[in-house]
């Protein structure tokens, strides 16, 4: 397998998803969160046509008898009919125009990971389509986890901003905010609250320039 996990911005990029049944609707309800998703089919879910009444999506009703015309332009293409011929169809001619496709009954250029977003911490899991579920359960595992990283995460940000007004050397501040990542006091503190973990942090800060001052004076003499 060549595949390469790799965050990309959707921002301004064009999601085609040919299907306007349930798969369709799955697919949808996650490319519309981050690109200009259009659903092109003969019918529509009752959620589809909602979300396209919201401006989530775009839906336009076809027969399909003429997929091209609807891949001009096109980044990600998803085949999601319930016509495996006219899916592969679909797909062999994105990929002729170069176009990534991310396949439902296989595995195409795109997979879909299983996504955890907790504020500044962004996690994808696949199984490369051998096994869902796994991915599921390891998902909700992690999430287990991560519930203090993305605090800690945060924490370590307002550190560094603060560290840069009170040490000058670079080596110094990472040497200290490694100090904190790895103290169980400030863990056990931000389990509490961002506010209890912040101070335990700042406590640890005091500590080490206070430390650093007193070599630097000893030093001097």
């Amino acid at each position: 397998m060549a595949h390469v996990p790799l965050f990309i911005d959707l921002k301004d990029r064009c999601i085609v998803i040919f299907g306007g049944g349930r798969v369709g609707e799955r697919k949808a309800k996650m490319f519309c969160a981050y690109g200009q998703t259009t659903v092109i089919s003969t019918s529509f879910t009752a959620e589809l046509l909602k979300m396209a009444e919201s401006g989530l999506i775009d839906v336009i009703a076809d027969d399909l008898k003429d997929v091209k015309k609807y891949l001009t332009g096109a980044f990600i293409v998803v085949p999601a009919t319930n016509n495996r011929p006219l899916n592969a169809y679909i797909a062999d001619q994105a990929k002729a125009m170069n176009i990534l496709v991310n396949q439902v009954d296989g595995i195409g250029e795109v997979i879909v990971p299983s996504i955890i977003n907790k504020d500044d911490i962004h996690v994808g899991i696949s199984t490369m389509g051998k096994s869902p579920a796994s991915a599921r359960y390891l998902r909700l595992r992690i999430e287990e986890l991560i519930e203090n990283v993305a605090l800690m995460v945060a924490l370590q940000d307002k550190l560094r901003t603060i560290l840069k007004k009170k040490i000058v050397s670079q080596l110094e501040r990472k040497r200290i905010l490694e100090i904190i990542i790895n103290d169980s006091g400030v863990w056990t503190e931000l389990a509490r609250s961002y506010d209890a973990g912040l101070q335990a942090a700042l406590e640890i800060v005091e500590n080490e320039q206070l430390m650093l001052q007193t070599k630097t004076k000893g030093g001097h003499t």
